[in-house]
């Protein structure tokens, strides 16, 4: 099977050797604010105190063998998560799938390049 970097127009035979064409920079930081529920104080919906977390990502150029990014990441938040509410570190990261995808594809990061991500 070939495959071909439709951004430089090279074919190659060897999957790693695909990837590898496809690799952007050697790392990334992303930074992500995260609104949350960190008391509830009635009964209303609304009865509750919000506070923001930040989720901090980085995604990293890994070369072994099935070359792609990895990922890592971390929340801060002035409250601690989980709790009652709110999921764990890895709740929040799936809730902002959407906007980390998107940001990696205007960095042309597809996802062939995910390597071992959680989500």
């Amino acid at each position: 099977m070939n495959y071909r970097n439709d951004s430089t127009g090279e074919e190659f035979e060897d999957e790693d050797d695909y990837l590898r064409s496809l690799k952007q920079d050697d790392s990334y930081f992303f930074s992500y604010d995260y609104e949350y529920i960190a008391d509830r104080f009635g009964d209303k919906d609304d009865d509750v105190t919000l506070e923001t977390a930040t989720l901090n990502l980085t995604v990293t150029w890994d070369d072994s063998p099935a070359p792609g990014y990895t990922v890592s990441y971390s929340v801060d938040s002035p409250t601690p998560i989980p709790n009652d509410w709110t999921g764990d570190a890895d709740q929040i990261f799936d809730d902002l799938w959407p906007r980390v995808t998107s940001d990696l594809d205007s960095e042309g990061i597809g996802s062939e390049l995910y390597k071992d991500w959680p989500v």
